[in-house]
């Protein structure tokens, strides 16, 4: 998929098995030191994958040497990791685009376009019980308020031992990790999430259903329903309003449903048409297309990148002024932050623990994950 933008040049791996059994199932050379990639291959532009803590010196270091890149989430750990990446990025002019998904599902892209076009009227509040917390939900609510600035966010947490739950090989729990944030901003709009540990896993019946609501003055947006009123059903009607279900058309490709578009049949209708049909892809893989083209579009024609570190930093500040305010004797915490928190701290000194060198020595950090051989 997106061979007509992509070119594989090689592929990195510090395990050298994996990285050769990779590297021969796509043809291409094969490396266990970023260092030597990066001295040996032509690269327009890099994919970082590795394990989150290392992101933020691994694409310093492509930065540095002008290779623009794509980073998955988060695009660093703390706000001060995140402002060394942004500033080797934007000293040495590339492009980075953050790999965060969830906004660019196609159900949420047609909420923010039916948001955009008014239909709700203004956003007061958004509503999420949904299986990941973090940048990856707070990316999407902001989405919805047109990007605005959290002023504020307050959390409350709850820790409580459970019966031991083996939800897979990885995800063992004998805790429930809940917690219930709100988060205000300066468009006067208010959001309220909810996540637990046992939510991302599906155990125990959590989850069992999701709660993605966006209230407007107007009107709603319940999961993938949209409720619009006239003016006559709100002066004469009760308010009750009439709900149009968002549908999904797809086209079948092989066995694989490619989606063409989502419509409100509205009168006229609401349409989010797919901007990449040729793609043999379905609603999640689009998600991936749209973040890939819009680094292609970036590193081509010299454009921002669509979810770049700015918006990704903007996000992960509002996740570390939540985990501030889980601390029993703190309440509120108000926005900007102004100095590095506590929580952030405890990150760093756990990076220096397991690691042996502090987070923002970002030549040293490099060697950690692609040691000298």
């Amino acid at each position: 998929m997106m061979s007509d933008r992509f070119e594989l040049a090689a592929v990195c791996d510090m395990h050298e098995q994996t990285a050769r059994r990779v590297a021969a199932e796509c043809g291409v050379p094969a490396y266990t030191r970023v260092q030597a990639l990066v001295a040996n291959e032509r690269l327009d532009a890099a994919a970082i994958s590795t394990p989150g803590d290392s992101h933020h010196a691994i694409g310093a270091y492509l930065a540095e040497r002008g290779i623009s890149f794509i980073v998955e989430t988060p695009m660093a750990a703390t706000l001060p990791l995140c402002d060394a990446l942004i500033d080797a990025v934007e000293r040495n002019g590339v492009k980075l685009e953050v790999a965060e998904q969830y906004c660019r599902d196609p159900l949420h892209l047609m909420k923010r376009q039916i948001v955009e076009q008014g239909l709700i009227g203004d956003v007061l509040r958004v509503f999420a019980l949904f299986q990941t917390d973090g940048c990856h939900i707070v990316s999407s609510l902001r989405m919805f308020l047109g990007d605005a600035a959290a002023t504020r966010v307050g959390s409350v947490s709850m820790n409580s031992p459970i019966p031991r739950v083996n939800a897979n090989a990885v995800r063992r729990f004998d805790t429930e990790e809940w917690n219930l944030q709100t988060m205000e901003f300066d468009s006067g709009a208010t959001a309220v999430t909810s996540y637990s540990n046992l939510y991302h896993a599906q155990a125990l019946g959590r989850k069992a259903k999701t709660l993605f609501q966006i209230d407007g003055t107007t009107g709603s947006i319940v999961e993938d329903a949209v409720h619009l009123t006239t003016e006559e059903q709100r002066l004469d009607g009760g308010g009750r309003a009439t709900a149009y279900p968002i549908r999904t058309v797809t086209r079948d490709d092989g066995g694989t449903a490619v989606v063409e578009r989502l419509q409100i049949d509205t009168d006229p209708p609401v349409v989010w048409e797919n901007p990449w049909p040729q793609y043999r892809t379905n609603a999640s893989g689009l998600a991936i297309v749209e973040e890939m083209d819009s680094l292609a579009q970036a590193v081509a024609e010299d454009r921002p990148t669509r979810y770049n570190a700015r918006r990704a930093r903007a996000d992960i500040e509002i996740s570390m002024a939540a985990a501030e305010s889980w601390k029993p004797d703190r309440g509120p915490v108000d926005l900007p932050l102004q100095s590095v928190t506590d929580y952030e701290e405890r990150l760093h000194e756990t990076f220096r623990s397991d690691h042996g060198c502090d987070p923002l020595d970002l030549e040293r950090v490099v060697d950690v994950f692609f040691p000298e051989l």
